[in-house]
Protein backbone atom coordinates (compact mmCIF):
# COMPACT_ATOMS: atom_id res chain seq x y z
CA UNK A 1 0.00 0.00 0.00
CA UNK A 2 1.15 3.14 -0.89
CA UNK A 3 1.87 6.07 1.37
CA UNK A 4 1.74 4.18 4.56
CA UNK A 5 2.21 5.06 8.03
CA UNK A 6 4.41 2.83 10.60
CA UNK A 7 3.18 1.88 13.40
CA UNK A 8 5.11 4.10 15.72
CA UNK A 9 5.39 6.59 12.93
CA UNK A 10 1.42 7.04 13.35
CA UNK A 11 1.67 7.02 17.55
CA UNK A 12 4.31 9.39 17.36
CA UNK A 13 2.24 12.13 15.24
CA UNK A 14 -0.55 11.43 17.52
CA UNK A 15 1.55 12.17 21.18
CA UNK A 16 2.81 15.26 18.96
CA UNK A 17 6.75 13.93 18.73
CA UNK A 18 7.22 14.04 15.43
CA UNK A 19 7.72 17.96 13.83
CA UNK A 20 6.49 17.74 10.30
CA UNK A 21 7.80 21.06 9.69
CA UNK A 22 10.74 21.79 12.05
CA UNK A 23 12.48 18.00 12.00
CA UNK A 24 15.14 16.84 10.17
CA UNK A 25 13.90 13.69 7.40
CA UNK A 26 15.34 11.83 5.57
CA UNK A 27 14.03 9.32 2.53
CA UNK A 28 15.69 5.54 2.40
CA UNK A 29 15.41 3.22 -1.20
CA UNK A 30 14.83 -0.32 0.40
CA UNK A 31 15.97 -3.15 -1.99
CA UNK A 32 13.86 -6.14 -0.17
CA UNK A 33 16.29 -8.50 -1.18
CA UNK A 34 17.13 -10.18 2.39
CA UNK A 35 15.67 -11.01 5.46
CA UNK A 36 17.60 -8.31 8.22
CA UNK A 37 15.30 -6.75 10.98
CA UNK A 38 11.52 -6.36 10.23
CA UNK A 39 12.19 -7.04 6.32
CA UNK A 40 11.73 -10.82 5.77
CA UNK A 41 12.04 -12.91 2.44
CA UNK A 42 9.49 -15.30 1.04
CA UNK A 43 10.17 -18.71 0.07
CA UNK A 44 6.96 -20.19 -0.62
CA UNK A 45 3.46 -18.90 -0.66
CA UNK A 46 0.87 -21.27 -0.33
CA UNK A 47 -2.12 -21.78 -3.51
CA UNK A 48 -5.12 -21.98 -0.61
CA UNK A 49 -7.49 -20.11 1.86
CA UNK A 50 -6.37 -18.78 3.57
CA UNK A 51 -2.68 -18.35 1.77
CA UNK A 52 -0.28 -18.87 4.21
CA UNK A 53 3.39 -17.12 3.72
CA UNK A 54 7.12 -18.98 4.55
CA UNK A 55 10.18 -17.77 5.15
CA UNK A 56 13.26 -18.27 7.42
CA UNK A 57 12.07 -16.97 10.52
CA UNK A 58 9.06 -15.00 11.90
CA UNK A 59 10.49 -13.52 14.62
CA UNK A 60 8.76 -9.85 15.71
CA UNK A 61 6.06 -10.59 13.62
CA UNK A 62 3.08 -11.73 15.88
CA UNK A 63 -0.88 -11.99 15.09
CA UNK A 64 -2.44 -8.31 14.12
CA UNK A 65 0.66 -6.76 13.06
CA UNK A 66 0.07 -5.16 9.55
CA UNK A 67 2.38 -6.69 6.54
CA UNK A 68 3.32 -5.21 3.38
CA UNK A 69 4.06 -8.20 0.82
CA UNK A 70 5.38 -7.64 -2.94
CA UNK A 71 7.15 -9.20 -5.49
CA UNK A 72 6.03 -12.58 -5.27
CA UNK A 73 6.02 -14.20 -8.87
CA UNK A 74 3.10 -16.88 -9.79
CA UNK A 75 0.37 -16.46 -6.61
CA UNK A 76 -0.17 -12.89 -7.03
CA UNK A 77 -2.34 -12.78 -4.48
CA UNK A 78 -0.15 -12.83 -2.09
CA UNK A 79 0.92 -9.42 -3.11
CA UNK A 80 -0.66 -6.60 -0.83
CA UNK A 81 -1.39 -4.94 2.86
CA UNK A 82 -2.74 -7.27 5.22
CA UNK A 83 -2.89 -8.52 8.75
CA UNK A 84 -1.09 -11.28 10.30
CA UNK A 85 -3.19 -13.99 11.07
CA UNK A 86 -2.03 -17.42 12.45
CA UNK A 87 1.47 -17.29 13.32
CA UNK A 88 4.51 -20.20 13.60
CA UNK A 89 8.26 -20.20 13.78
CA UNK A 90 8.52 -19.74 10.10
CA UNK A 91 5.06 -19.34 8.77
CA UNK A 92 2.33 -16.31 8.78
CA UNK A 93 -1.61 -16.49 7.62
CA UNK A 94 -2.90 -13.54 5.57
CA UNK A 95 -6.01 -11.82 6.15
CA UNK A 96 -7.34 -9.21 4.95
CA UNK A 97 -6.34 -5.50 6.54
CA UNK A 98 -9.85 -3.99 7.30
CA UNK A 99 -11.83 -7.39 8.08
CA UNK A 100 -9.84 -10.08 9.04
CA UNK A 101 -11.26 -12.13 6.09
CA UNK A 102 -9.10 -14.79 4.63
CA UNK A 103 -6.94 -14.79 1.45
CA UNK A 104 -7.05 -17.18 -0.81
CA UNK A 105 -4.33 -18.08 -3.98
CA UNK A 106 -4.66 -17.12 -7.09
CA UNK A 107 -2.02 -19.83 -8.67
CA UNK A 108 1.57 -21.61 -7.39
CA UNK A 109 4.12 -19.88 -5.93
CA UNK A 110 7.41 -19.59 -8.90
CA UNK A 111 10.10 -17.39 -6.92
CA UNK A 112 10.21 -14.14 -5.18
CA UNK A 113 8.72 -11.87 -2.29
CA UNK A 114 9.34 -9.75 1.02
CA UNK A 115 7.21 -9.18 3.91
CA UNK A 116 7.48 -5.52 5.54
CA UNK A 117 6.24 -5.33 9.17
CA UNK A 118 5.04 -1.85 9.53
CA UNK A 119 3.50 -2.31 13.04
CA UNK A 120 6.88 -3.65 14.56
CA UNK A 121 9.11 -1.71 12.81
CA UNK A 122 10.00 1.61 14.36
CA UNK A 123 13.34 2.90 13.80
CA UNK A 124 15.95 2.94 10.47
CA UNK A 125 17.83 -0.01 11.95
CA UNK A 126 14.58 -2.44 11.33
CA UNK A 127 15.23 -1.97 7.95
CA UNK A 128 18.42 -0.41 7.02
CA UNK A 129 19.95 -4.07 6.27
CA UNK A 130 17.78 -3.49 2.50
CA UNK A 131 19.11 0.21 2.49
CA UNK A 132 20.38 1.14 -1.03
CA UNK A 133 23.06 4.09 -1.70
CA UNK A 134 22.83 6.91 0.65
CA UNK A 135 19.71 8.54 1.90
CA UNK A 136 18.79 11.69 0.99
CA UNK A 137 17.81 14.70 2.76
CA UNK A 138 13.88 16.19 2.85
CA UNK A 139 13.09 19.62 2.18
CA UNK A 140 10.27 22.10 1.98
CA UNK A 141 8.04 19.88 4.13
CA UNK A 142 4.23 20.91 4.46
CA UNK A 143 1.32 20.04 6.42
CA UNK A 144 -2.21 20.68 5.27
CA UNK A 145 -5.22 19.36 7.12
CA UNK A 146 -3.34 16.06 8.09
CA UNK A 147 -2.09 15.86 4.50
CA UNK A 148 2.16 15.40 4.71
CA UNK A 149 4.36 17.34 1.48
CA UNK A 150 7.59 17.80 0.63
CA UNK A 151 9.71 18.99 -2.51
CA UNK A 152 10.84 16.86 -4.96
CA UNK A 153 14.56 15.25 -3.40
CA UNK A 154 17.20 12.98 -5.35
CA UNK A 155 19.15 10.13 -4.45
CA UNK A 156 23.08 10.42 -6.06
CA UNK A 157 25.23 7.80 -7.48
CA UNK A 158 23.42 4.98 -7.01
CA UNK A 159 24.58 0.90 -7.28
CA UNK A 160 22.27 -0.63 -9.85
CA UNK A 161 20.05 -2.25 -7.04
CA UNK A 162 16.38 -3.02 -7.80
CA UNK A 163 14.82 -0.40 -5.44
CA UNK A 164 11.19 -1.81 -4.54
CA UNK A 165 10.17 1.17 -1.66
CA UNK A 166 11.07 3.87 0.01
CA UNK A 167 10.61 4.84 3.88
CA UNK A 168 10.50 8.40 5.70
CA UNK A 169 12.33 8.67 8.62
CA UNK A 170 12.74 11.20 11.18
CA UNK A 171 16.68 12.33 12.20
CA UNK A 172 15.69 14.71 15.11
CA UNK A 173 13.31 11.59 16.47
CA UNK A 174 16.01 8.56 17.02
CA UNK A 175 15.56 8.03 13.65
CA UNK A 176 11.99 6.94 13.66
CA UNK A 177 9.87 5.60 10.74
CA UNK A 178 7.25 7.77 9.65
CA UNK A 179 6.11 6.34 6.16
CA UNK A 180 6.81 3.55 3.82
CA UNK A 181 5.78 4.22 -0.02
CA UNK A 182 5.84 1.33 -2.44
CA UNK A 183 3.65 3.35 -5.42
CA UNK A 184 0.96 0.70 -4.78
CA UNK A 185 -2.86 1.44 -3.66
CA UNK A 186 -5.15 -0.51 -1.77
CA UNK A 187 -8.60 -1.12 -3.74
CA UNK A 188 -11.30 -2.10 -1.75
CA UNK A 189 -14.35 -3.65 -3.13
CA UNK A 190 -18.36 -2.39 -1.70
CA UNK A 191 -20.25 -4.60 -3.64
CA UNK A 192 -19.86 -8.11 -5.04
CA UNK A 193 -19.73 -8.30 -8.89
CA UNK A 194 -20.68 -11.09 -10.79
CA UNK A 195 -18.72 -13.00 -13.08
CA UNK A 196 -19.13 -11.60 -16.66
CA UNK A 197 -19.82 -8.20 -14.99
CA UNK A 198 -17.64 -5.15 -16.54
CA UNK A 199 -17.54 -2.81 -13.65
CA UNK A 200 -16.80 -3.52 -10.08
CA UNK A 201 -18.09 -1.21 -6.83
CA UNK A 202 -14.99 0.04 -4.44
CA UNK A 203 -14.29 2.61 -2.40
CA UNK A 204 -14.24 6.16 -3.09
CA UNK A 205 -10.11 6.14 -5.13
CA UNK A 206 -7.56 8.43 -4.04
CA UNK A 207 -5.26 8.16 -6.69
CA UNK A 208 -5.49 7.18 -10.68
CA UNK A 209 -4.76 3.68 -11.85
CA UNK A 210 -3.71 3.15 -15.24
CA UNK A 211 -5.78 1.47 -18.47
CA UNK A 212 -4.80 -2.02 -18.61
CA UNK A 213 -3.90 -2.54 -14.92
CA UNK A 214 -4.61 -6.73 -13.89
CA UNK A 215 -5.78 -6.96 -10.13
CA UNK A 216 -5.24 -9.92 -8.10
CA UNK A 217 -8.07 -9.76 -5.64
CA UNK A 218 -7.82 -10.92 -2.21
CA UNK A 219 -10.17 -13.80 -3.15
CA UNK A 220 -7.99 -14.94 -6.01
CA UNK A 221 -9.98 -13.82 -8.99
CA UNK A 222 -8.36 -11.18 -11.64
CA UNK A 223 -9.66 -8.16 -13.54
CA UNK A 224 -7.83 -6.08 -16.13
CA UNK A 225 -8.91 -2.11 -16.43
CA UNK A 226 -10.38 -1.29 -20.02
CA UNK A 227 -10.07 2.30 -18.84
CA UNK A 228 -7.97 4.28 -16.51
CA UNK A 229 -9.17 4.87 -13.25
CA UNK A 230 -9.17 8.47 -11.69
CA UNK A 231 -9.41 10.18 -8.14
CA UNK A 232 -12.78 10.31 -6.79
CA UNK A 233 -14.41 7.50 -9.04
CA UNK A 234 -15.85 4.83 -7.19
CA UNK A 235 -16.26 2.16 -9.18
CA UNK A 236 -13.61 0.29 -12.01
CA UNK A 237 -14.34 -0.12 -15.57
CA UNK A 238 -13.08 -3.89 -16.02
CA UNK A 239 -13.11 -6.48 -18.77
CA UNK A 240 -15.58 -9.30 -18.09
CA UNK A 241 -15.31 -10.68 -15.25
CA UNK A 242 -13.91 -14.58 -15.10
CA UNK A 243 -15.08 -15.15 -11.92
CA UNK A 244 -17.36 -13.68 -8.62
CA UNK A 245 -15.31 -10.75 -7.01
CA UNK A 246 -16.49 -10.74 -3.40
CA UNK A 247 -17.54 -8.09 -1.64
CA UNK A 248 -14.54 -6.81 0.89
CA UNK A 249 -11.72 -8.51 -1.34
CA UNK A 250 -9.04 -6.03 -2.15
CA UNK A 251 -5.98 -5.77 -4.59
CA UNK A 252 -3.06 -3.90 -4.04
CA UNK A 253 -2.78 -1.73 -7.22
CA UNK A 254 -0.09 0.45 -8.93
CA UNK A 255 -1.13 4.07 -8.64
CA UNK A 256 0.22 6.01 -12.02
CA UNK A 257 2.95 7.42 -12.97
CA UNK A 258 4.39 5.57 -9.67
CA UNK A 259 7.92 4.71 -10.73
CA UNK A 260 8.31 1.81 -8.83
CA UNK A 261 9.95 -0.95 -8.62
CA UNK A 262 12.93 0.50 -10.69
CA UNK A 263 16.93 -0.52 -11.40
CA UNK A 264 19.04 2.97 -10.99
CA UNK A 265 22.00 3.04 -14.18
CA UNK A 266 25.34 2.10 -12.36
CA UNK A 267 26.52 5.47 -10.62
CA UNK A 268 23.12 7.28 -11.40
CA UNK A 269 20.63 9.66 -9.41
CA UNK A 270 17.25 9.21 -8.96
CA UNK A 271 14.42 11.44 -7.70
CA UNK A 272 11.72 10.86 -6.26
CA UNK A 273 8.64 13.68 -6.20
CA UNK A 274 5.39 13.61 -3.95
CA UNK A 275 2.20 12.76 -5.32
CA UNK A 276 0.09 15.50 -6.68
CA UNK A 277 -2.89 13.91 -5.39
CA UNK A 278 -4.82 14.02 -2.58
CA UNK A 279 -2.60 12.03 -0.19
CA UNK A 280 0.37 13.75 -1.38
CA UNK A 281 3.78 12.10 0.32
CA UNK A 282 1.63 10.87 2.69
CA UNK A 283 -1.60 11.35 5.20
CA UNK A 284 -2.22 10.92 8.57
Amino acid sequence: MSNALFGLGRQNFGTKQINWTGDTFKATLLSMASTAGKIYVVTAATNATPIVLTVSSTTGIVAGDVLVVGGILGNLAANGTWVAGTVTGTTVQLLTKLDSNNSTGSGSYVSGGYIIDLSSASTLADISGNSVGTDATLSGETMTLGVANASSWTWTALPATKVYALAIYDTTASNDLIAFIDGFYQVYVVTQAAATATTIAVQRLSVQIATGTVLTFSDGSTATLTSQANVGDTSLTVSSLAAIVHRQATADAPTLAAGLPVTPAPGGNLSSTPDSGVNKLFSL
